[in-house]
């Protein structure tokens, strides 16, 4: 199957033209990206009659945008709403919001932990083109202590022996990546995030079974000392990340890893908390530890770690589909647009595996893009009115541009094909 983009000022987010609008065409053939060139130039560069061709002048092509953490079996509500649904119905209202998501132009999610390990099957039923969705790297139900952060919906795991027969049964399952759960969180009366939760002997022992078995590892982690014993242990995603000292930032950069810092989650319990219900213990925490949260993720940044995008969507007060509160975050406390763009494309794919496949606009990727009528280099904020999203080549939203046939936008995402990341 040929789909041509004509006339679109594309933003590649990969080489020396990364950070511009360019005008091309763009050519997809076979769910990838064949070609991208100027206007009307290059042999082939003409779709078949029965062929979609969108021209898309005066609107915007960029990647298609990736949450590298939330819970598409999650919907937003407090813990005891999410648990008391039946777990048929959580996997249809996963399954909804698996849609949403796709049509909101976020093509690619990593969820960080599947209610009843959900996220596997609807990752496998969304590659398969048996219901519309993002691409989805799952980790299954995370690893915690007794009691740790998170319980109600982990795997509990106390010791290094019960932390590897948790990894294994994750992989049992055929998760593509493993969670632990590091720290404390914001979840519970008197809970700490800062303090310390699984134990360094512990992760160390759950990553050398993740590696074992191929698949990478991320760690929720709030404070300094959980964050170390993370990067020590051989994690390759730090979680969350508010309070890291100048040692763990070190360490990040030693060791070319990333953090998910999820603004957005706790600027939404801290602003809206109260509007859902939050306990006034969990809004005035996430108030409190806002500032420190900011001024250590900025001393990172100009450190040079590496930082991906993810919304936390699923938790209490942020149901899906939203990645733009977490870009509109970062410019707001001093990123570029598109520094924050890239945070949502090539730099998440970089972090899942898959910055050969997705991520940036250029032959040889996958076709999962995104069409927007505001230039989001100018104001990040556009990436809230998208008109247009393919995935894996097809067309699935399409809004006013001419040439799309009848027919043409399928209406179950059939076709899609699962890219494995490891």
């Amino acid at each position: 199957m040929r789909t041509l983009l004509k006339n679109a000022a594309v933003i590649s987010m990969a080489g020396p033209d990364a950070a511009a609008a360019r005008p091309a065409d763009v050519l997809i053939e076979d769910g990838r990206i064949s070609r991208v060139a100027p206007p009307g130039d290059g042999e082939g560069q003409t779709a078949a009659v029965d062929e979609p061709t969108l021209d898309l002048r005066g609107a915007y092509v960029m990647p298609g945008l990736i949450d590298a953490h939330c819970h598409i079996t999650l919907s937003g509500g407090l813990v005891g709403t999410e648990l008391a649904h039946d777990p048929r119905m959580r996997i249809l209202r996963g399954a909804d919001n698996a849609r949403r998501t796709l049509l909101a132009g976020i093509t690619t999610i990593r969820d960080t932990c599947g209610l009843d390990d959900g996220d596997v099957l609807l990752r496998d039923a969304i590659a398969a083109g048996k219901t519309p969705g993002p691409r989805i790297v799952a980790c299954g139900r995370m690893i915690t202590m007794t009691g740790g952060h998170g319980w109600f919906y982990g795997q509990e795991a106390d010791g290094p022996d019960e932390v590897r027969r948790a990894v294994r049964e994750r992989i049992k399952v055929r998760t593509d990546w493993v969670k632990f759960m590091a720290s404390g969180g914001f979840a519970e009366e008197g809970e700490q995030p800062a303090s310390t939760q699984l134990d360094a002997d512990e992760l160390t022992a759950g990553v050398r079974e993740a590696a074992k078995a191929g698949r990478k590892t991320c760690a929720h982690a709030h404070g300094a000392p959980s964050i170390k014993n993370c990067l020590r242990a051989g994690i390759d995603s730090i979680e969350h990340a508010s309070f890291m000292d100048q040692e763990a930032i070190d360490l990040l950069r030693q060791r070319d890893g990333f953090i998910v810092p999820t603004f957005s989650i706790y600027y939404k319990m801290k602003e809206t908390g109260a509007d859902h219900d939050l306990p006034a213990y969990v809004v005035e925490l996430a108030r409190r530890a806002w500032d420190l949260k900011v001024e250590r993720f900025l001393a990172a940044h100009r450190a040079g770690v590496r930082v991906a995008a993810g919304s936390d969507n699923g938790s209490p007060a942020a149901p899906h589909p939203d990645i733009a509160t977490e870009l509109e975050i970062f410019v707001r406390i001093g990123l570029s647009s598109y520094q924050a763009l890239r945070t949502a494309t090539a730099d998440a794919a970089k972090l899942l595996g898959l910055d050969g496949e997705i991520g940036a606009v250029e032959p040889g990727r996958r076709a999962d893009l995104i069409v927007l009528k505001d230039n989001p280099l100018s104001d990040v904020s556009a990436v809230r009115r998208v008109a247009g999203v393919i995935h894996d080549g097809h067309i699935v939203r399409a809004d006013d541009f001419p040439g799309v046939p009848t027919g043409a936008v399928p209406r179950s995402g059939a076709g899609a094909t699962h890219v494995h990341p490891r």
